[in-house]
């Protein structure tokens, strides 16, 4: 077990035994949940997040689909205002 302190903005700093035991890197989203008494700390999931079964080729095509869908949101946001 670790201890941890609360900084002025409400800042933790995750002991470097804790990130390495469960995963989480500088930089990565978390998703943080109150319960009854604690803080609880856990990796996003959503469907970007999880890879797509191997094509016939062996390739998995998900990065050129998170790109298209990163650009087609880009566009419907530049069209929005320039209505």
């Amino acid at each position: 077990m670790s201890t941890a302190r609360i900084y002025k903005k409400g800042q933790v700093t995750i002991p470097k035994a804790v990130r390495d035991a469960t995963g989480f890197n500088i930089g990565d989203r978390v998703i943080v949940e109150a319960r009854e008494n604690e803080i609880v700390l856990r990796h996003p999931v959503g469907v970007l997040e999880f890879a797509p079964p191997a094509s016939a080729g062996g390739e998995q095509p998900w990065p050129a689909a998170r790109r298209a869908a990163r650009e087609e949101r880009a566009e419907r946001r530049s069209k929005s205002t320039e209505a």
